[in-house]
């Protein structure tokens, strides 16, 4: 049996379906690293397009091939629905941040520090990361006393 993989899209577009993607087989390669993994050929082609890590990676922490691609279709990889599953996030939760133009990963991390999406749009409108934003919340920083600490020595090299 030829074990087929379907190639994903150049520049990441979201997965919206089969048009994505061409059928091509398997490399050896990919099928010794599937074996590593513990998956078989027959579950590569079940779980295509993901890729063997992938697969791997979502069966571990008990995520379904019908929760992967529900979340591929949103836009958000695989690593970053575990993250958020583990999180305690939900895929509307992810998703209201991506409309917001964050990363799937941003939300996790904000989730983690407590941070809500209000807090994180504020932060960003000063030019702060959310995982930067995060650690100075963390440390005790106030949007402001952070924003006047990054310019204060500004000057000094104009």
């Amino acid at each position: 049996m030829a074990v087929l993989r379907r190639e994903r899209a150049s520049g990441g577009a979201p997965v919206t379906g089969p048009a994505l993607y061409r059928p091509r087989p398997y490399s050896p390669f990919e099928l010794h690293d599937a074996a590593g993994f513990g998956v078989s050929p027959e579950e590569l082609e079940r779980w295509s397009p993901f890729y063997p890590i992938e697969i791997y990676w979502a069966r571990r922490h008990g995520v379904t091939l019908a929760t992967a691609r529900s979340w591929a279709r949103a836009g958000v990889r695989v690593q970053d629905a575990v993250r958020a599953i583990v999180a305690g996030l939900s895929l509307d939760d992810v998703q209201a941040w991506l409309a917001e133009g964050f990363l799937a990963s941003d939300a996790v991390y904000a989730k983690e520090a407590g941070m809500s999406l209000a807090t994180a749009i504020e932060w960003r409108a000063t030019g702060f990361l959310v995982l930067d934003a995060a650690l100075l919340i963390a440390d005790g920083w106030t949007l402001a006393g952070a924003t006047s600490a990054r310019y204060s020595e500004v000057g000094r090299y104009a």
